[in-house]
C-alpha cells in the first residue's frame, strides 16, 4: 500500500469516526449530569467509548487498533466536546497514553494489548516516584496527581527517578503499571472537567518487571521519526501530538458554545434594551462576528499543527525543533483565543448563561480548566515560539 493509499484510507476512517461520535453522542450528553455529580465518567459513557472504539485511534493495527493520525484524533476530540468535554479529554488522554506506550519493548506491549486491543492507558508526568533496582526489575514508590481517566483505565505510565541504595539519583524512568496495582486517592475536586476523574494514584514499594521499564530519555526521544519500518503514527512526535489533541478538546467546547449562542439568538432579547431579538442588534451581530473569527483562528492554529505533524510522519521526516516550538505556540494561542471567545459568548448570550441547566456555563468551566494544562500554557507557548527565532534553548524538558 502506497503512502497515498494510507492517507486516503485514513481520511475515510476519519469521516466514519466523526459519524460514530454523533451516533453515540446522545449517550455522552446524557451522562453529563452524572459525570459532574460523581466526578467520573458514567458506566454508560465508558461502554459507549468501548463500543465506538474511540479509545483505539492511536493503538497499533497489529494489536487490533485503528492506528489513525493526529488530524483524525483532533477532529474526533472537537466533535466529542460538543457532547461532553470531559469525555473528550479522557478519550484524548487514553489515545495519547497508548501512543506513548509504543516506546516500550514488544514483551510489554504484548502484555498490555495482546489479549486486549481495547486496553486503555493513563499517563501521569506531573510528579515523579522513586524506583530502586531489584533483581528482575524495580521497586516503585510514589504519588502521582492528575491521573485522568484512571478510574476506567487498565494500565498507567508513571515517571520515576531511579535512585541507588544510598538514595543517590541515577536517572529518569518511564514505567508501565497495571491499574489493579494502584491505589486511587480521591483528590479531584474542581469546577471544570469534573467528570475526568483525574485523581491521584499511589504505589508503595511495588515491583515493576524490567520489560515494563524504559528510560525517560527513550520515552521522550524522537529517533523513530525517520524509521521507514514503522507505520506513520509511530513516527509522530508524541508529546507534540498530545498537545494538539488537548487543544482540540478546548476548541471543540468553544465551537459548541458558539453554535448554541447562534441557535438561541433569534429568540432572545437584550435586557434592558428594546431589542426583542438579539439578531436585530448590530452590536450583537458585529461582536459575534469578531468572536467567531477568533474561534476560526484557533481552529487554524490547531489544524496547522496537526498537519505539520502528520505530513512529517507520512513522509518519514524529522520535524526540526523550530517547528515543534511553533506547535507549542500554536496550541497555547489556540486555547487563549478560545477562552477569550467564551467570555465574549457568555456576555452575548446574557445572564442565563450561568444557569445550571445551560450548557454554556459548562463549556466555559471545562474549557477554562483544560486550558490551564501545562502543555497548553499560553505564556510558555509564546516564549517557546519567540525563542525559536533566536535559537534559544527550550524551557521545557520535551517537545
Amino acid at each position: 500500500m502506497t503512502m497515498t493509499d494510507i492517507r486516503s484510507e485514513t481520511a475515510e476512517l476519519r469521516a466514519e469516526l466523526v459519524e460514530r461520535v454523533h451516533k453515540f453522542g446522545p449517550v455522552f450528553a446524557d451522562g453529563v449530569a452524572e459525570g459532574e455529580r460523581e466526578r467520573r465518567l458514567p458506566d454508560a459513557t465508558v461502554r459507549a467509548i468501548d463500543q465506538s472504539q474511540l479509545a483505539m485511534l492511536w493503538t497499533a493495527k497489529s494489536y487490533g487498533g485503528l492506528e489513525t493520525d493526529v488530524r483524525t484524533m483532533s477532529e474526533v476530540a472537537k466533535v466529542l466536546s460538543h457532547y461532553c468535554p470531559s469525555t473528550s479529554w479522557v478519550v484524548n488522554n487514553v489515545n495519547g497514553s497508548n501512543l506513548l506506550a509504543a516506546k516500550f519493548p514488544r514483551a510489554a506491549l504484548d502484555e498490555v494489548f495482546g489479549d486486549a486491543p481495547g486496553a486503555k492507558l493513563a499517563s501521569v508526568f506531573a510528579a515523579a516516584g522513586t524506583a530502586v533496582r531489584t533483581p528482575g526489575g524495580y521497586r516503585l514508590t510514589g504519588s502521582w496527581p492528575y491521573g485522568t481517566g484512571i478510574l476506567h483505565d487498565d494500565w498507567a505510565i508513571l515517571v520515576a527517578r531511579e535512585v541507588d541504595a544510598d538514595g543517590e539519583p541515577v536517572g529518569g524512568l518511564s514505567m508501565l503499571v497495571p491499574a489493579r496495582d494502584l491505589t486511587v486517592e480521591d483528590t479531584w475536586h474542581t469546577v471544570g472537567m469534573r467528570a475526568t476523574g483525574s485523581h491521584t494514584v499511589v504505589l508503595r514499594d511495588t515491583f515493576v518487571p524490567e520489560h515494563r521499564v524504559i528510560s525517560g530519555e527513550l520515552q521522550r526521544s524522537r529517533e523513530s521519526a525517520t524509521d521507514l519500518g514503522l507505520p506513520p503514527l509511530f513516527r509522530t512526535a508524541a508529546i507534540a501530538a498530545m498537545a494538539v489533541v488537548c487543544a482540540s478538546v478546548v476548541l471543540g467546547a468553544g465551537q459548541a458554545a458558539r453554535a448554541l449562542v447562534v441557535e438561541k439568538a433569534p429568540t432572545r432579547g437584550i435586557a434592558p434594551s428594546k431589542y426583542t431579538r438579539q439578531t436585530d442588534s448590530r452590536t450583537f451581530v458585529s461582536s459575534l462576528g469578531r468572536t467567531a473569527l477568533s474561534i476560526d483562528a484557533a481552529e487554524m492554529h490547531v489544524a496547522r499543527a496537526a498537519t505539520a505533524l502528520d505530513d512529517a510522519a507520512y513522509d518519514a521526516v524529522a520535524l526540526p525543533d523550530s517547528e515543534l516550538l511553533r506547535i507549542r505556540g500554536d496550541v497555547g494561542q489556540a486555547v487563549s483565543l478560545v477562552t477569550t471567545a467564551l467570555d465574549e459568548l457568555l456576555w452575548a448570550h446574557g445572564a442565563a448563561s450561568f444557569a445550571e441547566s445551560n450548557p454554556l456555563q459548562r463549556y466555559w468551566r471545562d474549557a477554562n480548566t483544560a486550558a490551564r494544562h501545562a502543555m497548553l500554557n499560553v505564556h510558555v507557548g509564546h516564549e517557546l515560539y519567540g525563542g525559536s527565532f533566536f535559537g534559544l534553548d527550550p524551557i521545557v524538558p520535551s517537545l
